[in-house]
């Protein structure tokens, strides 16, 4: 499986702001883009790659994942962030988002847990690839503790899912979820 989450960003780019992470056949590539030329190139660049599945952040909504599957002619499978009524009340009184975590459920670890970093002056983006469900309440749970802002999950996280991790942390910060 060859799995991308791509993040909107006022400065960033692929080239400047992204980690590929391969183990056992899979790829895992985070990146960051500004605006929706650059991510309808990365996508198309992404497809044409053999990448089967793009999950967005939060800064997407349904409009603009439809105007990038377009894009990509269909190739791929595109989610986005999605943010409960309550979630994204709690996300829009933030005073600051420049600690972002990220938390993927991984095919065929070799690992348990893979954590990745990139960093900027306009944001710092923790990773966690898990291999188990439960493990992403445990990585939220650091993540918390660490001082992140804000959790999207990928796209294995429905609501119900997701809520679970909510629970973990006390809905102590706004968590996101990209599933259906």
């Amino acid at each position: 499986m060859n799995y991308a989450f791509i993040m909107n960003s006022a400065t960033q780019n692929p080239d400047s702001y992204s980690v590929l992470y391969e183990d056992a056949g899979n790829q895992y590539y985070f990146a960051a883009v500004h605006g929706m030329k650059m991510t309808r190139e990365l996508t198309k660049k992404l497809a044409d790659s053999g990448y089967e599945l793009i999950d967005l952040c939060g800064d997407y909504n349904e409009e603009k994942t439809e105007e990038i599957r377009t894009s990509s002619e269909g190739k791929i499978k595109i989610n986005y962030a999605k943010y409960s009524k309550e979630e994204l009340a709690r996300f829009n009184a933030l005073q600051d988002i420049s600690k972002y975590g990220i938390i993927v459920l991984g095919f065929d670890l070799t690992e348990d847990l893979v954590r990745l970093k990139l960093e900027s002056e306009e944001y710092n983006t923790d990773i966690a690839i898990v291999a188990k469900e439960e493990m992403a309440a445990l990585e939220a749970m650091r993540m918390v503790a660490e001082g992140i802002h804000f959790i999207e999950l990928c796209g294995y996280f429905d609501a119900e899912k997701a809520e679970k991790v909510m629970q973990a942390i006390d809905h102590k910060i706004p968590i996101g979820y990209c599933g259906e």
